[in-house]
């Protein structure tokens, strides 16, 4: 019997649309930021946790913004290339 897990709705259509096994996402109603090739996502992201991030840029378990921002300032991510992950994606 499948055991069945709540994934955010967000999230669940990022795993539908990228549909790689490499690639890693935030999987239930936890705080906890996963950053996969790229790839930002959350389970549940509070109010407290976006006031204390709103000026960081730096990977790490928490904090969805300062993650993104660190993402997003790398302007590439070398590691889908490195991997293969680009060739296993349909254009």
């Amino acid at each position: 019997m499948r055991k069945l897990t709540w994934v955010p709705p967000g999230v669940g259509v990022l795993q539908r649309a990228v549909d790689l096994p490499e690639v890693e996402f935030s999987a239930g109603d936890v705080d906890t930021v996963t950053s996969s090739y790229g790839v930002v996502t959350t389970g549940k992201y509070s109010l407290t946790s976006a006031a204390g991030d709103a000026f960081k840029i730096a990977p790490g378990p928490k904090g969805f913004v300062s993650n993104l921002a660190y993402e997003l300032s790398k302007h590439r991510c070398f590691e889908r290339e490195l991997e293969g992950l680009t060739a296993q994606v349909a254009y």
